[in-house]
């Protein structure tokens, strides 16, 4: 089988699946299915246009095998190359700590305060961008938390342990 052919049988399956949650969540309550079938709904759209691009499309500038491994001619005069040395281990321990930080956040002050404060502290920390661009990444990233889950879908957040503090 060709690989065209199994791209082509592997979105076909794909939207199979699809389609099996949205005829699954028909026997859902109207709430229930609010994730769900919007996500399905957009799964089917995305695998659709997947497929025309892939069958439809040109195909001159996709030439690209990401399985496949080039491995350099190394002449014979050539020392081989130094292995590649492993992380450090304080790298694992930043990361673990800023999970930490995120779930210690959410307990606290609950989910949205968590969410800007959290993205605003890791671009600040991490110099990705200024502290103006920081705040409103932030700010952009909290609104859309909002609007989806809070106005969109009604649900309640988490609101932490500082809640009562706050009428």
């Amino acid at each position: 089988m060709s690989r065209h052919a199994q791209e082509n049988l592997a979105s076909i399956l794909l939207l199979a699946v699809f389609a099996g949650v949205i005829v699954l969540c028909q026997d859902f309550g109207a709430r229930a299915r609010m994730i769900p079938l919007p996500l399905a709904i957009f799964g089917i759209v995305l695998t659709l246009i997947q497929l025309v691009w892939h069958n439809f499309g040109s195909t001159e500038e996709l030439q690209m095998d990401m399985i496949s491994v080039h491995v350099p001619d190394v002449a014979a005069g050539e020392a081989p190359v130094a292995p590649i040395e492993k992380a450090p281990w304080w790298r694992e321990f930043v990361a673990y700590g800023m999970i930490g930080i995120l779930l210690a956040l959410i307990f606290v002050t609950g989910v949205i305060p968590a969410a800007f404060l959290f993205t605003a502290g890791y671009f600040l920390v991490t110099r990705y961008c200024s502290w103006w661009r920081s705040l409103l990444y932030a700010a952009m990233l909290t609104a859309s938390l909002y609007l989806l889950f809070v106005v969109a879908l009604q649900m309640q957040p988490y609101h932490g342990l500082l809640a009562p503090l706050f009428p």
